[in-house]
């Protein structure tokens, strides 16, 4: 049965995720009134969040862990991230809000990361499935929530998403008694040690970053590619964008769960598997396929995700388990990063070489796929130990 503490962090973990989301629909009419005649600066807007979190989240998880001190972290950063979404809402110099923005980013994915490193603390080996699966789908489901909701959002205000974000932040700033107390600092040593000393760890990170290249590749791209070359309205890529998000969020929960039961390398490596071939499909199926495709790829994308969370919060110990999170959390940004950088820069390479724009579209979806599979051809020694280390300890038992 899942813990009244696992519900709340999960609630928190959605709160945090969502105070990110918000701003989807937000920072083009947001950037129409306060820096008018700098579309181009919206790119950098989410890229150097991306970036910030990349670099930085890992760096104050670490440091909670180190001095053992999770939970004033965590109010730090929440209260930090609250103040600086109001900040970007201000009249600055557009240099100045993109260093907000870099800044924001480390706090808000740093507070996402100890949340999640607090899922599964004192519990027995073997029982972090549930826990650290339903903080896994409070994640997706954030992210599923967050365009229609700041779209709501947007008909009271430009500033009213940024503000409800803030909101957020600020619930977490508040919440931050239900994580467990932390009796024990991690030991001297530094993230390198941790990656090197860890091999799950670099796993999941591996695993979770290659996802979410994908995912990178995936989200503009397809939108692009549905409604210029399927002919779909904005409504409908919406809905199309569902057929992905929703299984993904639904099936992350309880797919945690059965990580504990069975072979998470299996889990994984199926799920790469049908990922990949997944997005080898996508510009090739009709009308009727494609939301049969997309749904598959999110079922496969839960397969991924949420043993990947169980690997890490068995495989690290408990004070340095906010850092592991951390580690994850820092590479699917980068993954992301990467990926939606692949995706612009692929397409403008291909047209530019006389390659019709929706054949382009095509080849981003057909890289992503082929990545995700040398990934996992990569990643295959590294699932075999991972196959291994979970046949012993079911020995054990």
């Amino acid at each position: 049965m899942m813990s009244r503490r696992s519900t709340w962090i999960a609630w928190l973990v959605f709160a945090s995720m969502l105070s990110g989301t918000l701003l989807i629909p937000a920072v083009r009419p947001l950037f129409a009134v306060v820096h008018p005649g700098h579309p181009d600066a919206i790119h950098a807007f989410f890229s150097v969040n991306m970036l910030g979190a990349a670099i930085g989240a890992p760096l104050v998880c670490w440091l909670a862990d180190r001095t053992g001190s999770a939970r004033r972290m965590l109010t730090m950063l929440a209260i930090a991230d609250g103040i600086l979404l109001v900040a970007c809402t201000l009249s600055l110099p557009l240099p100045v809000v993109l260093t907000i923005r870099f800044v924001q980013g480390a706090a808000n994915v740093g507070a996402l990361s100890i949340l999640m490193g607090a899922t599964g603390r004192s519990r027995a080996p073997g029982s972090h499935g549930g826990g650290v699966g339903l903080a896994g789908a409070a994640v997706v489901a954030g992210i599923v929530a967050g365009a229609p909701v700041g779209t709501l959002l947007l008909a009271v205000s430009p500033f009213a998403p940024f503000y409800a974000a803030a909101a957020c932040a600020l619930v977490v700033a508040v919440s931050t008694g239900v994580l467990p107390a932390s009796s024990e600092r991690a030991r001297r040593g530094s993230l390198r040690a941790l990656f090197s000393r860890t091999p799950l760890l670099q796993v999941a990170t591996l695993f979770v970053g290659a996802e979410r290249f994908v995912v990178g590749c995936f989200v503009v791209t397809f939108s692009l590619y549905a409604h210029d070359e399927l002919g779909r309205s904005d409504a409908q890529v919406g809905a199309l964008f569902s057929w992905f998000l929703v299984p993904f969020a639904l099936l992350t929960w309880p797919i945690g769960v059965v990580a504990q039961r069975v072979d998470r390398s299996l889990l994984i490596g199926t799920g790469a598997a049908i990922y990949g071939a997944s997005f080898l499909l996508l510009g090739q199926v009709g009308p009727f396929g494609l939301p049969i495709v997309l749904a598959l790829a999110g079922v496969a994308s839960a397969a991924i995700y949420a043993p990947s969370l169980c690997v890490v919060a068995e495989g690290t110990p408990g004070p340095m388990r906010s850092t592991a999170m951390g580690v994850v959390n820092a590479g699917g940004t980068l993954g992301m990063l990467l990926g939606t950088a692949t995706a612009g820069i692929l397409t403008m390479v291909l047209v530019r070489h006389g390659v019709e724009r929706a054949d382009a579209y095509v080849w981003v979806f057909r890289v992503a796929g082929l990545v995700q599979l040398v990934v996992l051809a990569a990643g295959l020694p590294a699932l075999r130990s991972l196959s291994r280390g979970d046949a012993m300890a079911e020995g054990a038992r």
